[in-house]
């Protein structure tokens, strides 16, 4: 039996952590996931079987930060993304979302932001200088490395970081003022640069490559090679260097901005994609859309891959960190188990799980089931679900952990109820998200609910979910005083009337139709 495979069996085991009731931003709580249920009326739980008698393991069980408040608990109003800020609740809260990941089976930890966003400074090593957040930072890697999750550094290829170096080096300036330019020697040797220094400063271990977020380069040189071909050599190069001199080191690399949404690539494409292959550990097809490799021809891709091959799990929602934490209430644990099924069976071995603020009770299910099913796919979705819920919320009686289980699928199926993927197709002129925008990243205040006006949501679809919230809400009522659950159905009864709210006042300003 593998290490990987040894340590999230454990995780299917009750373990009972160490218990600080009196505040849920000092820590998870007694009823974390893995802890078993106690006491008078205590449940004895019936742990889920392999559906086909077969566990399906992935490999890389990611929590993708991706920036470091989006784990955020406590709303930052007035920050634009990604927020730089790293202070006490930030770090706390990282620690507190580790513990949820190591408790649900989690084997990496993988975000941006630690010390930079958009540019280091040209010295580089300046950055790590900042003693306060430099404590921080190293806590926040001790706490990850006691609960044996990697941590994979958040690092731009030829971009996000090298804005100052762009500035002061003539020799790697393009039209790009976010890019290096790819054909200049001089990027290679900035990029060598900073990893050296990461390594130095913080040994990590792992990187996360990601090359096109903010474009690439299109001077004379660079314009002329194809996108693919471009990122492929870039990543290539610096996955050479980092296993050249850190042969220790993970390497996943990510495809994000290489293709077009919803067209597969081409034959040359993928056996650029496949060469490339063979210089890393991952290869993710995130799906912020949709994967770029089509779900008909992901399985024969993959076959032909020399490293693994992962996704962001399906479908993921993206608070900004300008909104208030218990603004929404969007479970997907079925939208996201039926996914990584299908991707199991097609040969993938990665997810990257996008993290967020466990203090909404939605959150927090999502990231524990999703990390159940990483360590086997083959179990039943709702016994899952099942499980976490009598984790989390210590119920009373299986009655009550039957009808609050109901709650979270309701509540789901309410939102997606209305979901007309040929309207948001063609609203977007694109195939609908993966990753769904809560509301706008950039402002200098909160910004209004995107998710719940057109295309995802109609009048009529708005009235309807409405009204299938109120119907949740009454459902908690009645059974509120069935948990022993740390202020959870408070949280999710908080959630679900601001959603609540919300429709309302998009109502109040909608033109009615004649």
């Amino acid at each position: 039996m593998s290490h990987d495979e040894r340590e999230s069996l454990r995780i299917l085991k009750p373990r009972l952590p160490k218990i600080d009731r009196r505040d849920f931003l000092q820590t998870l709580s007694a009823s974390a996931l893995g802890m078993a249920v106690t006491g008078t009326g205590a449940l004895t739980a019936e742990r889920s079987k392999p559906v086909g008698g077969s566990r399906q393991l992935f490999k890389h069980r990611v929590q993708f930060g991706a920036w470091i408040n989006d784990m955020r608990n406590e709303v930052l109003p007035r920050d634009n993304w990604p927020a730089k800020t790293l202070d006490d609740i930030t770090e706390r809260n990282i620690i507190e979302c580790l513990e949820l990941g190591s408790q649900s089976g989690y084997n990496q930890l993988d975000v941006f932001g630690l010390f930079a966003t958009s540019a280091y400074p040209v010295d580089i090593r300046s950055a790590f200088s900042d003693k306060e957040r430099r404590r921080r930072v190293d806590r926040i890697l001790k706490a990850a490395r006691e609960r044996k999750i990697r941590v994979i550094f958040g690092l731009g290829v030829y971009s996000w970081g090298f804005d100052e170096i762009i500035q002061s080096d003539p020799a790697v300036q393009g039209p790009n003022k976010h890019a290096l330019c790819g054909s200049s020697p001089a990027s290679l040797e900035w990029q060598k640069k900073l990893l050296d220094v990461i390594v130095s400063e913080l040994d990590v271990e792992g990187f996360h490559l990601e090359s096109a977020d903010q474009g690439r380069c299109t001077c004379s040189r660079c314009a002329p090679i194809p996108n693919v071909k471009y990122h492929c050599q870039l990543n290539r190069d610096t996955a050479d260097y980092i296993r050249s001199k850190y042969p220790d080191k993970l390497v996943s690399c990510i495809i994000l901005g290489w293709g077009t949404w919803g067209k597969d690539f081409t034959d040359e494409e993928k056996e650029q994609l496949v060469d490339l292959s063979k210089h890393i550990d991952v290869l993710w097809d995130q799906g912020h859309r949709q994967p770029y490799v089509p779900t008909d021809q992901r399985q024969r891709f993959i076959e032909r891959l020399k490293c693994d091959y992962g996704t962001s799990g399906g479908y993921w929602i993206y608070p900004p960190p300008r909104w208030e934490r218990l603004r929404w209430f969007l479970p997907y644990v079925r939208r996201t188990g039926e996914h990584l099924k299908e991707l199991y069976r097609q040969g993938g071995r990665g997810v990257m799980f996008y993290q967020g603020p466990i203090i909404n009770p939605g959150v927090e299910v999502n990231i524990a089931c999703g990390g159940r099913l990483l360590n086997d796919a083959s179990q039943d979705i709702d016994q899952v679900l099942s499980e976490v819920i009598e984790r989390l919320y210590r119920p009373r009686s299986r009655e009550a952990q039957a009808k609050l289980v109901d709650i979270y699928k309701q509540a789901e199926s309410a939102y997606f109820a209305d979901w007309n993927e040929q309207r948001i197709e063609e609203s977007h002129k694109a195939p609908p998200p993966g990753e769904q925008h809560l509301g706008p990243l950039f402002g200098d205040s909160p910004g209004g609910p995107s998710y719940l006006r057109e295309p995802f949501l109609d009048e009529k679809g708005r009235g309807e979910y409405r009204t299938r919230l109120i119907s949740l809400y009454d459902g908690l009522q009645s059974i509120g005083t069935s948990f022993r659950d740390e202020g959870r159905i408070r949280r999710m009864k908080e959630c679900i009337m601001n959603v609540i709210q919300e429709l309302d006042t998009i109502a109040m300003f909608t033109p009615q139709k004649k």
